[in-house]
């Protein structure tokens, strides 16, 4: 009789365990089918041919591998004032369930700080998921141009002609701080990403343009432009002179909280109100795309920074942009 019983408890005990297995089973079952049979869209600020669009293709050709449920990743570019655009949708109309990310703007928090005629997003209320390169600004003029330094430029008697997108872009900005401290600059407005920047300075519609240096490094050369001068720590431009040397006290201290974007150089986010479980794993797929044999060989081979920028850095970052001081956003009204 007691062998029976035994028996039966076993054989129950053996049930419940069972059941339990399954039921811990089942909530690892549905992390692995997380984004199963979903496709990511990743919306990109500029046009085609730029380091934002080099960027967000890239991180889209990997990310998918490192997703739950290994879903499809297409890429949607999205330009228009300085990525504004990019920025209003993905906070104001892109879904929020985990299945749109974006690169913005490095400068996005910088414009609705000054608060940019068509801003219409948060930064606050944005999730950032990381960046995967921090950036350097070079300032570069046509080779043959008569003005060779910043020197030069100061005391040149024309306007010099910069092309650049739109008045939301962190490269117009940098270009407004040499206008607002004396420099005879003229801002052309509307090109939609850094070839179409680069080629209206080829082609003498300007003469004068702004880029990251990770974008433009191989134009420089190509297109016979010269560096005028430099912002951020790229190794290969220790040779070139820091803009701010060749700015008064005033203008130097707004061009420090201008250079506080580039630590976060290529910044993807995700749309307000995903949820926490799709943040990780978003988060946790753009880190390990970073370390993707495949990632790693194509960035090398297109000679491309890779450097992660944590998401907790990116907030660090913006909340003291967004804090910046009266002093310094009515400097940079002024321009």
């Amino acid at each position: 009789m007691k062998t029976a019983i035994a028996a039966t408890w076993h054989a129950a005990s053996l049930a419940i365990l069972g059941a339990g297995a399954i039921a811990g089973a089942q909530p690892a079952a549905a992390a692995d089918s997380l984004y199963k049979g979903k496709t990511i869209k990743v919306i990109i600020r500029s046009s085609a041919g730029g380091g934002y669009d080099y960027y967000g293709r890239l991180i889209g050709r990997h990310i998918g591998r490192h997703l739950p449920g290994v879903p499809n990743v297409i890429a949607v570019n999205m330009p228009g004032a300085g990525g504004v655009v990019a920025a209003n949708y993905l906070a104001n109309r892109a879904k929020r369930d985990g299945t749109e990310i974006g690169i913005l703007n490095r400068g996005v928090a910088v414009a609705q700080r000054m608060k940019v005629k068509g801003v219409k997003y948060d930064v606050a209320k944005l999730i950032p998921l990381g960046s995967p390169a921090a950036s350097s600004a070079v300032w570069v003029i046509r080779g043959n141009h008569p003005v060779k330094s910043l020197a030069d430029l100061k005391t040149h008697g024309s306007p010099i002609k910069f092309s650049t997108t739109g008045t939301g872009s962190a490269s117009t900005q940098m270009i407004q701080v040499l206008k607002a401290d004396g420099y005879p600059v003229t801002i052309i407005t509307g090109y939609s990403g850094m070839s179409e920047k680069v080629l209206a300075v080829v082609r003498g519609d300007v003469d004068a343009t702004c880029c990251e240096f990770g974008t433009l490094r191989s134009h420089i050369k190509e297109s016979d432009l010269r560096v005028l001068a430099k912002l951020g720590g790229h190794p290969d431009l220790k040779a070139y002179p820091d803009v701010r040397d060749g700015l008064s006290i005033d203008a130097r201290a707004l061009t420090n909280f201008m250079a506080a974007p580039l630590v976060a150089g290529r910044p993807f986010f995700t749309s307000p109100g995903v949820a926490g479980d799709r943040v990780k794993a978003l988060r946790g797929a753009l880190k390990a795309s970073l370390g993707d044999p495949g990632l790693v060989a194509e960035a090398k081979k297109a000679k491309r920074n890779i450097s992660f920028t944590t998401p907790e850095e990116m907030e660090d970052v913006y909340r003291g942009i967004l804090g910046a001081s009266d002093k310094v956003v009515e400097q940079f009204k002024k321009l």
